[in-house]
Parts: structure tokens; C-alpha cells; sequence
């Protein structure tokens, strides 16, 4: 488990406010109740499947990272569509679905279109389908 020393307490309204509006409209927003994002003090993004929690680092939530200034904050939509799939696939399916159909099937549903190439940048340099 993360250390909580590590997690941001100052924005924890914004990713729950993410989260909501993210499944407000899918077939996933029973969900909401069942997990808790945080942002950290991380140097990449947790699911913790056993404490229904994930965590998404704090440089990707930052206004000033690169990939936020060019995308108006949308690099910051997308890491937590990707750690919350991760939960909700955990929660749907009752296993780990890593990046699979399932996981995809879920990350398509509640990512905003316009926000997922940068899935297909992380997949590519990523080496977990090897």
C-alpha cells in the first residue's frame, strides 16, 4: 500500500469530482461507491485491488506537466480513466485484467474519445502483452 504520507489531501476533491463525472453516464457508475482514487507523491500510477483504492501521481494532475499544458489537463482525464479501469474490471470481473479485452472494454467506456491516444502511446512503449 501506498504510504499516506505520500498522498495529496489539498486535491482529493478534484479526483473525486473526475470520478464522478467520468462514470456519470456509463454502465459503470455503480462503481463510484466501490473505489477511491488519490493523487500521490508517485512516480507512476497504483491500483490497489485489495484496498479498493488506486492512486495517480501528482506530476500527472500537475497544470504545468507538458503533456497537460498541450491537452488543457487531459493527460491528467486519462491516467485516471486508466487506474480506474483497472479497478473497475478488478471489481466486474473478480481477477486482475491487467490490459485485456475487459480492461479495454471499460477504459473505451469512460475515457473521453478525445483523451485515449495517449493509451496507445503508453501501450506501445510498455512491454506487458510480451
Amino acid at each position: 500500500m501506498v504510504n499516506v504520507a505520500y498522498i495529496r489531501p489539498e486535491l482529493q476533491k478534484q479526483i473525486d469530482k473526475m470520478i464522478i463525472k467520468m462514470l456519470k453516464r456509463t454502465p459503470y457508475r455503480r462503481f463510484r461507491r466501490d473505489v477511491r482514487g488519490y493523487i500521490a507523491d508517485l512516480q507512476r500510477g497504483e491500483a490497489h485491488y485489495l484496498y479498493n483504492a488506486f492512486f495517480v501521481p501528482y506530476w500527472a494532475f500537475n497544470p504545468n506537466h507538458p503533456k497537460n499544458i498541450g491537452s488543457k489537463g487531459g493527460y491528467f482525464i486519462y491516467y485516471v480513466a486508466h487506474e480506474l479501469s483497472h479497478m473497475i474490471a478488478f471489481k466486474k470481473h473478480g481477477v486482475r485484467c491487467y490490459h485485456d479485452a475487459r480492461f479495454y472494454e471499460i477504459f473505451e467506456a469512460i475515457c473521453p474519445k478525445e483523451y485515449q491516444h495517449f493509451e496507445l502511446v503508453y501501450k506501445s512503449a510498455s512491454n506487458y502483452n510480451k
